[in-house]
């Protein structure tokens, strides 16, 4: 069961989000990364499977899927996770967990360490800083994600005249200010964000645990080339106590 949803945003346009389940205990925030939506396969199949035991919330960023603004590459997004979350948690949700995929993890790191909701944090194949992201385009592991590309349905999105992606970066501060348990997942094959951003979450966030999914592709691409594992690894760390 899934319900489309409209979510007051403070100063914004309102969260286009959709609900699987409804009335659980825990709450997941899903949050896609750039170039994706909340309705992309990918996310659905995770939010289907979680929302067997977690009401589970999807969204759209800024100027993706059906939200009617523009992208402003991470300086804004943060309060839509905000205010999603707290939309979960004034629901009746006791505990709410964010899962956040490539940029996407980016925004639910910055939301969770301005104060939101947020209770468990999970970032798949997210950027700390995109001033040093280091992909080689045509190397390799690249040309291992362009199947799961092509079969990839996709929206256009809209997007602001970019920063120096100098200036995108989670500094120490911003790291050490969140202080909820955090899973960070890399895939060894990640063509665009290396390890050591993966590194960078671990080293910085308090008790942050590390999992690197061997020959794992990138973000939402590890549905594709390591679901079981992936989705294990949510489920598991979204379990403990």
């Amino acid at each position: 069961m899934s319900e489309t949803l409209r979510i007051p945003c403070p100063g914004a346009e309102p969260v286009h989000a959709t609900l699987h389940g409804g009335g659980r205990a825990d709450g997941v925030l899903v949050v896609h990364g750039i170039l994706g939506f909340r309705d992309m396969a990918e996310i659905r199949d995770l939010a289907e499977f979680l929302s067997a035991e977690r009401d589970v919330l999807a969204i759209d960023a800024r100027g993706h899927g059906d939200d009617p603004g523009r992208f402003t590459w991470g300086r804004e997004e943060w309060r839509q996770v905000d205010a999603a979350a707290r939309w979960l948690a004034a629901d009746g949700v006791r505990r709410v967990s964010a899962v956040g995929f490539s940029y996407g993890g980016f925004h639910c790191a910055r939301a969770a360490g301005r104060g939101a909701p947020i209770d468990r944090l999970v970032l798949v194949g997210a950027p700390a800083d995109l001033g040093k992201l280091d992909a080689v385009p045509l190397g390799r592991d690249f040309w291992r994600h362009v199947p799961a590309m092509l079969r990839r349905r996709r929206r256009q999105p809209r997007l602001e005249r970019p920063p120096r992606l100098s200036r995108i970066a989670l500094d120490p501060e911003d790291l050490g200010a969140i202080r909820v348990p955090t899973l960070v997942i890399h895939g060894g094959a990640d063509w665009l964000v290396r390890r050591r951003q993966a590194e960078r979450y671990a080293a910085g966030i308090h008790g942050a645990r590390l999992v690197e999914v061997p020959g794992g592709l990138h973000a939402e691409y590890l549905v594709d080339s390591n679901r079981e594992e992936l989705f294990r690894q949510i489920r598991a760390f979204l379990d403990e106590p």
